[in-house]
């Protein structure tokens, strides 16, 4: 082989070489941005803009498409992703609280509004209203986490079976076709079987264990905790008892106010367990020696209440603890206008199928918190509709 010739080989080598990193590069880093109609609106960036997530974590979206259409027995009930207490707006692809982004291939990740945004509806019939930011939200991720492991522990999660569902929605290029066979499918059913969790990043996991001890540096995040902060839920959507307000308002202030108004002594504060006397095991996970008295702002779209989600309205809440519901269906965001809170004593509704709580599980206990429960039942109602101003 002469030099020119060994010469021109190490050129097309290098070319090759070349080639190879910049397709490697552009279907597994390069980063898009998302659509302007989500950037342009706050509310929308809130609900689904990227936060970075997608470069560290991230579903592949056709996978992420494709597992509630082949595994729906691990789903609570029907509706996809809303079954496991997702919030999703009509006419929208995502639900609240997923990014779709290109970074490399498109994926979906969890931001902000995965825990802090929900939902309501003013009637049986009527569609869901998505609130962005309610204050003291937290989703509960277990239902969700819980459907993508079995998922990744039946036998149909292998490439042959998700492309064929893939295919049923889509047609892949050969380039992506190679990159689902035979390594997004694989990987990402290593990472769920491993309980990683690829939802979210490991900034927003910190956050998520302790909200108060997880700060944000990246000015994204920043951006939007004070987007929160200055967001405010909206007023209650249904009709309340103008003079029972008028009632109400004195007898709040007088059995709730210290903790909960905005004035209050203590509002904002730890109170100890030993005085408001519920379920410890949460504080106990965050080695605290309480829980913290919060503002009531938007309590309507708090339920369930008390800091472990036991109690399922704010009427319950009004009642001694013997006489607070044993069990009940979370998951129900139709507004239950009588005693705040949301509609709790039903399995099912139109398809959805709602998680049974039992407070007699350890960390569910629903005792405690008896300020106000030995008030006359008018002055109870009273109080609640003073809380549907809030």
């Amino acid at each position: 082989m002469t030099r020119r010739t060994k010469r021109n080989l190490s050129i097309v080598i290098v070319l090759l070489l070349v080639i190879v990193a910049v397709t490697a590069w552009s279907n597994l880093w390069h980063e898009l941005p998302q659509p302007g109609w989500i950037t342009a609106d706050e509310r929308d960036n809130f609900l689904y803009g990227s936060i970075g997530t997608e470069r560290d974590a991230g579903i592949p979206y056709w996978i992420w498409l494709a597992l509630p259409r082949m595994f729906p027995e691990y789903m609570p009930g029907n509706g996809g992703y809303v079954s496991v207490g997702l919030s999703w707006e009509q006419g929208r692809e995502m639900p609240a609280g997923f990014s779709k982004k290109t970074v490399g291939y498109i994926r979906v990740a969890g931001n902000c509004a995965l825990c802090h945004a929900a939902s309501y509806r003013t009637g049986p019939d009527e569609g869901p209203e998505v609130v962005p930011v309610v204050p003291g939200r937290a989703l509960d991720a277990k239902a969700l986490l819980t459907f993508l492991q079995q998922s990744a522990q039946d036998s149909r999660f292998n490439s042959t079976e998700i492309m064929t569902e893939i295919g049923n929605a889509t047609k892949l290029g050969w380039i992506d076709s190679f990159l689902y066979r035979y390594i997004l499918i694989p990987r990402t059913r290593k990472q769920f079987l491993s309980q990683k969790q690829i939802v979210i990043d490991s900034v927003l996991q910190s956050h998520g264990h302790d909200p108060t001890a997880a700060s944000f540096s990246e000015p994204r995040l920043k951006e939007l905790a004070l987007w929160m902060k200055n967001s405010k839920v909206p007023q209650y959507p249904l009709e309340w008892d103008q003079e029972l307000v008028q009632v109400g308002k004195p007898l709040f202030d007088q059995h709730c106010g210290s903790c909960h108004a905005k004035d209050g002594k203590r509002q904002g504060t730890e109170i100890p367990i030993a005085e408001i006397g519920t379920d410890r095991e949460l504080a106990n996970k965050t080695k605290a020696n309480g829980y913290a008295a919060e503002r009531l702002d938007g309590v309507w779209m708090r339920g369930p209440y008390l800091h472990n989600g036991s109690v399922p309205s704010v009427g319950d809440l009004l009642k001694p603890p013997a006489q607070r519901a044993t069990t009940f269906y979370r998951g129900n965001n139709l507004l239950n206008n009588r005693d705040l809170g949301f509609v709790s004593n039903l399995a099912q509704e139109k398809g959805l199928h709602f998680a049974l709580f039992d407070t007699q599980q350890p960390g569910n206990s629903n005792a405690g918190h008896v300020y106000g429960t030995d008030l006359s039942d008018h002055d109870k109602k009273a109080i609640v509709e003073y809380l549907k101003t809030l």
